[in-house]
């Protein structure tokens, strides 16, 4: 309905253009109609056939057609009707491209025959306002200076709109902005184009980019209108100066700090960007040269340096002004004020003195004994002038104050020599300045000894294995104990404890040598009779009261293979044939017999193996060498004798072999009785985890494991340094003090020639250098006098004490390479890690300083199959954390060996590597599969058993495997359903099941069990079987010869035999090294390297010069330094003897006295 009104709106329309043209083609001979675009097809513009006086009836008959001139076919005429429609919609701006007309005609021709007539029309096409304004450009981007003045004009590109008139762009529009704002003006063609026009002036530091609207609205109605974006980059200028975190500072540095020591790094910011940011720092004009040489000012970085040596005692306080300046064209700056104090070091080291000094003393003295008084001072005052004493906190002793700046040393607990045999205490005095500054004394302490240890063997149990038929005499073993005492307290007798076995003695079977331990077997023994002895042996010291200890022997007889093995089964008379029958019908694989022999001797010894020594047919019968069961390999055919020879030889295992021989004399009947397969039992494999060859497993693992601890420790001992606090006294040429006041530019006086042969003194340098080894702990005086005055007056010379101390001052170079802790890493994963996992930190040192300690860290390539470590593993260069970059699966790879460098940056770079072992640990992710009885997946195993089976009877045998490692994989198994537990029995280890009972009528005929498989994990996975046991009734004689009884797995199998030799031989090699590591530390040191004589160390033995006499010398200084034990013939340092000294020694018989030497003999002790 509303198109229809529509459409004659439209009509009504027509008819008022028709109208007026009309009246207008009275003089131009032109019809004219007008029409508003984008009417709809069909639409009709007016009735040709009415406005130009033509009938319409006659149209078809003159032919009249339709002509546009220059354009497409947008009108035609309906010859019936006479109307002109729309045949195409009309768009105006696709009819007239260009807008310099309001107007736009179509011209039209319509040509009439019969007569000829042609009228011209044409046909206004008006406007619609069908289009919105459009800009060239979405974006219009503008650069303006933030210098800009207010009021600034900046032309915007002009938004189109292809209609025309009123309906084309009117005006435009800016989004709210307090910056700028546009003015809409109108060119010489009328069209209406915008400026923006900047309203406030722009600040880059606080918007640097403005983002506006321009919106175009066109005159039609409705309004149409278009955007764009009008972006505006505000471009910087220098504007704002550089400016400070502070504008004073003010800041505090110790004297004497080193040079190239940061003071401060001053910051400061400028808002601007690019030269306009770019500072530089400078020292102002107000800065004083004092200050600019004492300190260094970095231009770029800000960063105030100590650049000369800062005494507090010189100058306090240094005041500067720094400037930062940017690069601006228009340079702008800002400046800071710095107030620098120099703050005073404790530079006076304190002091301290022995008074006394009690050594040796008795191990066992008594608690709270004062072993020493020490007084200690400072020359500082204040708190630099508070002095603390102590002591290393290890050490059993400690300090009690006695009075002002007195300290006595007591014992503080038990004393053991055997533990420490001497004690370097070191007296560390300390002020309480900032830094605190200290002194060291150090003292040494020496233990006498007493008996107070107990014998102690290497073991408490010795099981000693020997070889039976022994030799009567022939050494067991030796058997010996340590004692830590000295001496007599050390010497050992060794005793065997009586005891009585089947009323023998032990004294009768066994000596022991009282001196050395060594332990003898008294006479042959058999290992049929006795195989093993237990008993107690006593080792006792020589000191006063003896202590004693005693060991446990345990003689374990090896059995030898002097038994030959004795047939028990089948059993016959001495001598005679063994004869058997057997069912001419007999399946092949049934059991024809089993042979069982016996043999006296060990277990390894009497492991027996069967062969066919002679058979009537190879062919027909095999022998199963392990367990002696003969079964038919075929069928029997008639073409087979009745009577069958078999001689069966049984071997031991020994060396050589014994053997025994049994003659089966088979013959063959003839029977209809069908023979029952089902019942045969298949000889089963014993479980290879038993509990023997686990405890085998576990022996070897920890006899190999304490070796393995044994020869580390050894290497240890004898590759360890020399205890730092036993320092030998200084060495030749090693200077001796650098104190310039006491001694520079001053000669040094000295009347002992002895001194000058210590000492060589280089005055210019204020130094002293040592010549020889200076005896530990002796004091010598020094004076020094002013160059010019002669050397017989000293009175005025200053005389100071010499204490031997070392300083040294050393510049670093790349002299160290990298040392890792370790040289070779194990390191534990656990399999389906995380990708990116940590996996160890290895961590490098280098001692040596700066560049020359800074590491990084490598990989080193290595390839296993085809995939590169770099593929598997990552390492941080800088910390050396070592991460995985793949998840690992231990039935995969279980192990990577690799190694890692550690390089440092000197020049040239140093390096070291290392070795890492990643092995990965297993996880139970692996369930077991059950792989016997087999069964198709998801089925039932189906078995039968004769119902008239005895208890104890192989019913059947579940195996299980498991792919993870040895403890995931350990299998147990139990009955998760069973119809009757009192029948069947399960063994939780091998996974046999067998009859706990016969068979009674009451059990039904068919029997189901559910069997599960269980691994070790945590958490443990599991796999089920299921078996339906079925019972047969039989009428057929048994068998009993037949019946294949279950017999127990050989302990002594190949693996057990290759483990019990392993363990022997890790505990022998464990043995010989103990030996070795107490003959190492107890052999005495090589003379021709000895060390000069240690305070009591013996310097002379022989017995032939000075035994039983007495030593005699005249110098008080020789008997400081040496004790005579004429008794026992020996001489003992008492302090340290200066290297190469010599001294005369006399000896004289006792009773003459000591003014006639005329007699004694004199000899000469040289120290080396």
């Amino acid at each position: 309905m509303e198109s229809f009104v529509t459409m004659q709106s439209c009509k009504r329309y027509v008819l008022l253009v028709i109208l007026f043209s009309f009246v207008r083609n009275t003089l131009t001979s032109v019809t004219h109609y007008s029409i508003p675009e984008e009417m709809k097809e069909g639409s009709v513009v007016a009735n040709l056939a009415s406005d130009l006086s033509l009938d319409v009836k006659t149209l078809n008959q003159r032919k009249m057609r339709l002509d546009i001139i220059a354009n497409k076919k947008y009108l035609d005429v309906n010859k019936e009707t006479g109307e002109l429609y729309i045949v195409e919609k009309i768009d105006r701006e696709n009819v007239c491209t260009t807008k310099s007309s309001a107007s736009c005609y179509l011209k039209l021709e319509v040509t009439l025959e019969n007569p000829l007539r042609i009228f011209n029309i044409e046909v206004e096409i008006l406007d619609m306002n069908d289009n919105a304004p459009q800009f060239r450009r979405d974006a219009i981007h503008l650069d303006i200076s933030e210098a800009t003045s207010k009021g600034e004009r900046f032309s915007l590109s002009n938004a189109v709109d292809p209609d025309v008139g009123t309906n084309s762009v009117k005006t435009y529009h800016l989004s709210e902005s307090e910056h700028f704002n546009i003015e809409v003006q109108t060119g010489r063609d009328g069209s209406k184009f915008a400026e923006l026009i900047s309203t406030k002036t722009l600040d880059r530091e606080q918007h640097a980019v403005h983002n506006l609207i321009l919106t175009a609205v066109d005159g039609g109605t409705p309004a149409r209108s278009g955007t764009a974006s009008v972006i505006v980059h505000v471009l910087d200028t220098n504007d704002n100066a550089p400016t400070f975190d502070k504008l004073n500072y003010s800041l505090k540095i110790m004297e004497n700090s080193p040079i190239g020591s940061l003071v401060v790094h001053l910051n400061a910011t400028d808002l601007d960007e690019g030269l306009n940011s770019d500072i530089t720092y400078s020292y102002s004009l107000y800065t004083s040269e004092k200050t600019q040489e004492t300190f260094n000012l970095n231009p770029s970085s800000g960063e105030i340096t100590v650049k000369g040596m800062l005494n507090y005692e010189d100058f306090r306080i240094y005041d500067m002004e720094i400037i930062a300046t940017d690069k601006g064209v228009s340079a702008l700056s800002g400046q800071c004020t710095i107030k620098i104090l120099v703050e005073d070091m404790n530079d006076n080291h304190p002091e301290i003195s022995i008074k006394s000094f009690q050594s040796p003393v008795n191990e066992n003295i008594e608690l709270d004994t004062v072993i020493a008084v020490v007084s200690v001072s400072d020359k500082d005052s204040g708190d630099n002038g508070v002095v603390d004493l102590h002591i290393p906190d290890n050490m059993p002793f400690k300090l009690r104050e006695s009075s002002d700046n007195y300290y006595e040393l007591v014992v503080s607990q038990p004393l053991d020599r055997e533990k420490v045999p001497e004690y370097d205490i070191t007296f560390t005095v300390t002020d309480r300045g900032s830094p605190p500054l200290s002194d060291n004394e150090t003292m040494t302490l020496e233990l006498l000894d007493v008996n107070d240890n107990v014998p102690q063997f290497p073991q408490s149990f010795y099981t000693i294995r020997v070889m039976e038929n022994n030799a009567p005499g022939a050494l067991l073993s030796s058997l010996t104990a340590f004692d830590p005492d000295l001496h007599e307290n050390q010497y050992l007798v060794y005793f065997i404890l009586e005891k009585e076995i089947a009323n023998t003695s032990m004294s009768m079977l066994f000596s022991i040598n009282p001196e050395n331990g060594n332990l003898y077997a008294l006479k042959t023994f058999d290992y049929e009779i006795e195989n093993e002895f237990l008993f107690h042996i006593e080792a006792r010291d020589s000191g006063s009261p003896p202590l004693s200890s005693n060991v446990t022997v345990h003689i374990i007889i090896v059995d030898q293979n002097d038994n030959a093995p004795v047939i028990v089964s089948p059993w016959r008379a001495h001598g005679s044939v063994v004869e058997e029958k057997i069912p001419r019908s007999t399946d092949k694989g049934s059991l024809v017999s089993k042979v069982i022999a016996l043999d006296t001797d060990s277990v390894h010894n009497s492991r027996i193996t069967y062969q066919f020594l002679q058979v009537t047919d190879a062919t027909l019968f095999s022998l199963d060498q392990y367990n002696g069961e003969i079964r038919t390999m075929r069928m029997f055919s008639y073409r087979d004798p009745r009577h069958q020879r078999l001689v069966v030889v049984a071997k031991d295992n020994g060396e050589p072999a014994l053997s025994a021989t049994v003659t089966i004399k088979l013959s063959t009947v003839e029977t209809a009785v069908k023979s029952y397969s089902d019942m045969t039992e298949v000889p089963l494999e014993y479980d290879i985890f038993s509990d023997l060859n686990l405890y085998l497993v576990i022996g070897l693992g920890s006899v190999s494991f304490l070796l393995l601890i044994t020869i580390l420790v050894t290497i240890v001992l004898k590759c360890q340094k020399p205890n730092s606090s036993k320092a030998a006294p200084p060495c030749r040429n090693s200077v001796i003090s650098e104190r310039n006041s006491t001694i520079a530019d001053s000669t040094l006086v000295s009347n002992d020639a002895y001194w000058y042969s210590l000492f060589l003194a280089e005055t210019r340098k204020g130094k002293m250098v040592v010549r020889q080894p200076v005896p530990k702990g002796s004091r010598y005086i020094v004076s020094s006098i002013p160059r010019g005055t002669g050397l017989t007056d000293t009175s005025d010379s200053a005389a100071s004490t010499l204490q031997v101390s070392v300083k040294y001052t050393l510049l670093d170079v790349n002299d160290n390479v990298p040392q890792f802790p370790q040289s070779f890493y194990t390191i534990r994963v656990m399999e389906n890690n995380a990708p990116g996992a940590l996996i160890s930190s290895l961590t490098a040192f280098d001692p040596d300083l700066h560049e020359n300690q800074y590491l990084v860290y490598f990989i080193l390539e290595k390839e296993i199959a085809n995939t590169s470590m770099s593929m598997l593993f990552s390492i941080n260069p800088e910390n050396g954390n070592l991460y995985a970059l793949k998840t690992f699966d231990y039935e995969i790879e279980n192990e990577f060996l690799f190694h890692i460098e550690a390089r440092d940056s000197g020049s040239p770079a140093l390096s070291s590597n290392m070795t890492v072992h990643i092995i990965v640990v297993d996880q139970n992710d692996n369930a077991p599969v059950i792989v016997s009885p087999w069964r198709a997946h998801g089925s039932v195993v189906e078995e039968k058993i004769p119902r008239s089976t005895d208890k104890g009877s192989l019913v059947s045998k579940v195996i299980a495997l498991d792919t993870d490692s040895v403890h995931n994989s350990r299998i147990t198994y139990q009955f998760l359903q069973v119809t009757d537990a009192t029948l069947f029995s399960l063994d939780q280890y091998n996974g046999e099941i067998r009859t706990m009972r016969m068979f009674s009528y009451r059990d039904p005929r068919h029997q189901r069990m559910v069997v599960v498989a269980k691994d070790n994990g945590e958490p443990a996975l599991s796999a089920t079987v299921t078996i339906k046991l079925s019972t047969v009734e039989t009428a057929v004689k048994a068998y009993s010869d037949m019946t294949e009884v279950p017999l127990e797995y050989d302990i002594f199998s190949d693996l057990n035999l290759y483990l019990v030799i392993g363990l022997g031989s890790v505990s022998f090699l464990l043995l010989i090294t103990i030996l070795v590591t107490i003959v190492l530390k107890c052999q005495k040191p090589n003379s021709s390297k000895a060390a000069p004589p240690c305070r009591n160390s013996v310097i002379s033995e022989r017995n032939s010069t000075i035994a039983d006499s007495t030593l005699v010398s005249n110098d008080a200084y020789w008997y400081s330094l040496f004790l005579a034990e004429t008794r026992k013939g020996k001489m003992v340092v008492r302090q340290p003897v200066p290297k190469g000294s010599r001294y005369i020694v006399s000896s004289i018989p006792r009773g003459t006295g000591l003014t006639d030497t005329s007699d004694s003999a004199a000899s000469t002790l040289q120290v080396n």
